[in-house]
């Protein structure tokens, strides 16, 4: 459900900052899968979903896709964070340092700051 209510908080967030294109990616198959139409929602989230199907129509373009967890590890830190601090959190420009760390070791790169 957590899952679910993030995503719905993403897409309004982007349709807030007027963004066209957007891809979504999580770890969970089944939430793809019940994104795209391929398995009907659960019950529990089925609000969730049609809050979701509603945004959808406000973007040009969205994707939901499934990348395994070995995979986004920035993400997780991030959950971590947001759990851990709470409330809603962008960074346009300047994002934190443990973020950009993360995700320069998520591509090999061997910059620190």
């Amino acid at each position: 459900m957590a899952q679910a209510e993030a995503m719905r908080a993403a897409l309004l967030a982007c349709v807030e900052k007027g963004f066209a294109m957007v891809q979504v990616e999580t770890d969970s198959k089944i939430m793809v899968d019940m994104l795209n139409g391929v398995l009907q929602p659960e019950a529990i989230i089925e609000d969730i979903m049609w809050d979701i199907q509603q945004l959808k129509p406000q973007l040009s373009s969205v994707e939901f896709l499934f990348t395994s967890r070995a995979c986004n590890g920035a993400v997780h830190l991030m959950a971590s964070y947001v759990t851990r601090v709470g409330g809603y959190h962008t960074w346009d420009c300047f994002e934190p340092e443990w973020l950009f760390n993360s995700l320069a070791s998520n591509v090999n790169i061997s910059i620190r700051i």
